[in-house]
């Protein structure tokens, strides 16, 4: 293995662990700014229900426009 390749290695590594910790860091973060847990789940779930909900309606238009045709 190449110093390069473990370089790499070590990279992808510390982004994965940074991905598993965010949630916790997010949850504590916020809790120690006053805000409860249960409110930020409610805007988190707000804010993907309105981007789906968007996304939707930017397909549905793109069908009804006929510039989608084949792709799902």
């Amino acid at each position: 293995m190449s110093m390069m390749e473990s370089v790499r290695m070590q990279k992808s590594d510390i982004a994965a662990e940074a991905v598993k910790a965010a949630p916790p860091i997010t949850v504590a973060g916020a809790t120690v700014a006053g805000v409860p847990v249960n409110e930020l789940i409610l805007w988190a779930t707000l804010v993907y229900l309105v981007l789906q909900i968007a996304f939707l309606v930017y397909r549905w238009w793109r069908l009804h426009k006929g510039d989608d045709e084949g792709s799902t």
